[in-house]
């Protein structure tokens, strides 16, 4: 099957001797990686149990991740994954909502929060992302103000 990395470390597809597959944040499955290799921008990996582009079509909008025991150390900075489902508060302590996505931008990500007033997008930037706790499973934000038309 053809993956496209959405990772800083694609490289650890061509070592890992299994992978996890996800679907709409259910539960993982881990499979075991026959073979990988590259070719051009993508990761091609052959895995266990699907022996044909049928099957392989069968994981279409799957996500393919290594196993947590090879997830590599951020040195500064989250994984998508830490971060989603987190409650985000602002200044004052009032909840906003729960940080649903984490969206890829080249300037700096982009935090979509859904909360009871609607949805919010927030620059991941220091200006507006004031703290983020992993053991109290939350984040600080100022809420950006857009000005009116």
């Amino acid at each position: 099957m053809r993956c496209r990395p959405e990772t800083d470390f694609p490289e650890r597809f061509l070592d890992t001797e299994e992978v996890e597959l996800f679907v709409d944040k259910g539960p993982a499955r881990r499979v075991v990686v026959e073979s990988a290799r590259t070719h051009q921008n993508l990761i091609l990996l052959k895995l266990a149990g699907v022996d044909s582009a049928e099957q392989a079509g069968l994981l279409r909008n799957y996500l393919v991740a290594v196993g947590p025991d090879e997830v590599v150390d951020m040195e500064d900075g989250y994984f998508h994954y830490e971060l989603e489902g987190l409650q985000v508060f602002d200044e004052a302590g009032t909840e906003v909502g729960t940080l649903v996505e984490v969206i890829a931008n080249p300037a700096h990500e982009i935090y979509r929060i859904a909360g009871p007033e609607g949805e919010m997008l927030v620059p991941a930037v220091d200006e507006y992302v004031l703290s983020i706790d992993l053991q109290q499973a939350r984040i600080v934000i100022r809420p950006p103000v857009y000005a009116e038309d």
